[in-house]
């Protein structure tokens, strides 16, 4: 991927969040990530782990500690995602968790 630095940055900065909130599950998917292949940042980007419905990052990381405390993970995702929809790189849900996380945004949700 030729953004792989700016998605590798992106990546970097919703582990910060995970880790903020304490999120083992989603934050040792990311960190594992970011240490292997061009080809597992990939996958993971285009993953059902990343982008998926129930159980996964998007869906579920930082719900333990609430609203406040998950709409970092949810900034961080927006930003991801919309580099990734840029570079052509997505999961089927990529575009609707985007748009989803800052409407809630918006409305103050």
């Amino acid at each position: 991927m030729h953004q792989d630095s700016e998605i590798r940055a992106l990546l970097r900065d919703l582990l910060e969040a995970l880790e903020a909130t304490e999120d083992s599950f989603g934050a040792d998917i990311v960190s594992r990530v970011l240490e292997g292949t061009g080809e597992e940042l990939d996958a993971l980007l285009a993953s059902n782990e990343l982008w998926g419905g129930a159980g996964s990052i998007a869906d579920q990381a930082g719900v333990d500690g609430g609203r406040e405390a998950r709409r970092p993970i949810e900034g961080a995702l927006v930003r991801l995602g919309e580099a990734q929809l840029r570079a052509g790189l997505v999961n089927q849900r990529t575009r609707m968790w985007v748009d989803t996380f800052k409407m809630w945004h918006d409305r103050g949700i």
